[in-house]
């Protein structure tokens, strides 16, 4: 009997290493997936067409008509 208990033991420690070694794989994973995501967002926000709000105030407008 000790030895199916020694048996299940190992095999519990084999499953532990390999839990941990795919948390750590899948943390990985999604650091690095989060610093694409947001280096790409950050590129698209500079490159995007912003128009300074002084441009905006500058556009010509139509004399008010006089009153009648």
């Amino acid at each position: 009997m000790a030895t199916h208990r020694q048996t299940q033991a190992k095999s519990d420690d084999r499953d532990d290493r390999r839990v941990f070694r795919w948390g750590a794989i899948m943390a990985i994973v999604l650091v690095v997936l989060a610093v694409l995501a947001s280096s790409l967002l950050s590129e698209s926000r500079e490159r995007s067409p912003v128009m300074p709000e002084s441009t905006q105030q500058q556009a010509p407008q139509k004399p008010a008509a006089p009153p009648q």
